[in-house]
Formats: structure tokens, sequence, C-alpha cells
């Protein structure tokens, strides 16, 4: 019989990451998993007992080792993009330079392949912060040796939280006229569309969900599930509000991405089942500030 190729997971408790480690554990796939905090590893531990707990974006002795005897690296490492989660390191640090330390181990170890999870924006010509971390690491694997594809998301429905718990504060704000479509995904659907292209797959995908919405129908819908006011913010009040003095960098730079996101057409190859309302009926609304 032959033997199951070994799979590095990064950002392996994170929600998409460990969607990732359930798809490859229902394979049968050897997998070791790379989180950063004690409760990541309890998470993991019914999946793989090969878990390393590690923060990659220190690199060195911290992940020394970490791609040996691995065939195939798939990162979902990456910063959070809320509102309401603040990220104690940058994007920078976490988005390129986390991925570039594990990459520079992969090199070393001679691993056969790498699958990035990047995000849509990545190659657009304007400057986000958000994206440009992305852009960077992209970048960098295509630099190497290494087989790769890269996997743009247009969205996961988690990252419209959000805009679910400002409904709960009566009040889900929509930049522009609210026309731009997307097909954000479930971060399940995106999973198993991430392990499909375990052994080979495209250079670039940019991958959606099942159903194409407006940001306006998006809205409504959370309306109906959770309340409040639909309110609209012309793009013109955004852009002033964006160059005000910037006192929290982080959010500024999550807000400056968000207003790009919501107000452009963010379609991606159709993938998966679950829609976009019967997550919004299955999200437990106390888990949510």
């Amino acid at each position: 019989m032959e033997k199951q190729q070994k799979v590095l997971v990064a950002g392996a408790s994170g929600s998409l990451g460990l969607e990732i480690v359930k798809v490859l554990n229902a394979q049968g796939r050897p997998i070791r998993a790379l989180t950063s905090s004690d409760e990541g590893k309890e998470k993991l531990i019914p999946y793989t007992n090969d878990i390393w707990k590690a923060d990659a974006s220190k690199g060195g002795d911290a992940i020394a080792n970490i791609t040996e005897g691995v065939d195939t690296v798939i990162s979902a490492l990456g910063n959070s993009i809320s509102l309401f989660t603040p990220n104690e390191k940058s994007f920078y640090k976490i988005d390129y330079q986390s991925n570039q330390n594990i990459l520079r181990d992969a090199e070393k170890h001679g691993v056969k392949r790498f699958v990035y999870t990047s995000i849509k924006g990545a190659d657009v010509e304007e400057d986000y912060t958000v994206a440009r971390a992305h852009k960077l690491f992209e970048q960098a694997l295509r630099a190497t040796d290494i087989n790769s594809t890269i996997i743009r998301p247009v969205g996961f429905f988690s990252g419209l939280h959000d805009l679910v718990i400002m409904a709960k504060r009566k009040v889900i704000p929509l930049i522009g006229d609210g026309s731009a479509k997307t097909n954000s995904i479930h971060h399940a659907d995106l999973a198993k569309v991430v392990c499909r292209y375990v052994d080979e797959g495209p250079e670039v995908t940019e991958v959606g969900g099942p159903e194409i919405h407006t940001r306006l129908e998006m809205a409504e819908m959370i309306q109906e599930t959770i309340g409040g006011k639909i309110v609209k913010v012309p793009e013109v009040i955004a852009e002033i509000g964006l160059k005000l003095p910037n006192f929290f960098e982080d959010i500024h730079e999550k807000l400056d991405y968000f207003k790009f996101v919501t107000t452009n057409d963010m379609i991606g190859e159709k993938n998966g089942n679950i829609t976009f309302k019967e997550y919004l009926a299955n999200l437990d609304k106390n888990q949510l500030p």
C-alpha cells in the first residue's frame, strides 16, 4: 500500500485551518498541525498527535525543521480582519513574515508542494495594507522552485460577523448603495476546495460560494435574522473618515480594506453548498459579543 504523504497545516486551529484538518483526517492523510496556543492544541488533539505549538512569526528555533518529513504545506495562517478582534501583531508580521519563515524551512527540507490561502485583492494595484502582506508572500512563493497553488477566497461568511455584531446593536452599516456583488463562502466549503489541491492544482484560483448576492441583499438577510436598521454610508463620507488622523492603525487598515471589498464586485468560482441564509440561521448569536 502506498504511503500517504504528510501534510503540514499552518494556522491549523483557526476557523478555516481546523476544517482543513478535519477533511485531511477523514481522507486518512498524516497531518502535522501548527498552532500558536494551548487552546488551539486542544482543538487539534482529536485529529493528530503531531502538533507543534509555536509562533511562526519569530522564525528561527521556534519552527526549525517544522517541514522535515513533510510533502505538502497548506497555510491557512493569517491575521483576523474583524474590527472586534484586536490583532497583537501586524498583518505584515503574521500574513507575510510567518508564512515566509515556514517557506524558508520548506525550501531547506525539499517540500514538494505549497498551498497558500491568500485573499482576493492581493493582485490589485491599490495598496491596501491587509492585501499587501498577502501579495508579498504570493511573490515570495512564486520565486521558489516549489510547486504551488494560491487560493484567493472572495470572502468568508465569518468575515461578515462584524455586521452581525453591529446588527445586535441595532445598526447594519452599508458603504455605498449596496449594489456590489459577492459570493462569499463558508469556511467548511472552502476547506474542501483547499484539500482538493493538496497534490496538484492551478497556480492561482479565485474561490467563492454557491450563491451570488448584492451587499444590500446580504444586509437584508442579516436584518431579517438578527434585526437592526440598515444605514447607508455614502462612499465619500467613508473616504473622509479614512483620511482622519490614524489613532488606531489596526482598525484603520481593516476599515480601508472593508470599504474596498464592500464597494467592488468580489466574485469567484462557485463552490460548496452552504448558503449565507443557512449560515445565519445556524449562527449562535450568543457566542458573538
